[in-house]
């Protein structure tokens, strides 16, 4: 599913006005995707002046570098070297769990009846 960095979005509503399921709403005056409605037709991505609206392979790097960013701002609050390496081996086993949950989802979805 395509993904608006909020960062970039003007506000346009470009992409609101061509979806054609409605599946974009503004909030907070950026542009917010409802997956449930998305049907990845990809058409907000074209109409997007700015770019903000992010392809499938774009979104694992944007949220890459999210990720990281926030390990680091939280590495950057924290003094000591004990502290620091508590805080990337919590990350680290909180996204071996969300890899557990993603592999786990997927097996299931591949056994429903459609």
């Amino acid at each position: 599913m395509p993904l608006v960095n909020k960062k970039k979005c003007i506000s346009c509503k470009k992409c609101v006005k061509k979806c054609p399921v409605d599946a974009i709403d503004m909030v907070k005056g950026k542009a917010l995707i409802v997956d449930e409605k998305c049907i990845n037709c990809g058409k907000c991505i074209k109409i997007c002046p700015v770019k903000a609206i992010l392809k499938d392979r774009e979104i694992v790097k944007f949220k890459v570098r999210s990720n990281l960013k926030a390990v680091k701002d939280s590495l950057s609050e924290n003094k000591s070297k004990k502290a620091k390496n508590r805080l990337v081996k919590n990350q680290i086993r909180q996204l071996k769990i969300e890899q557990q949950i993603l592999r786990e989802t997927m097996k299931g979805l591949k056994h429903i009846k459609l």
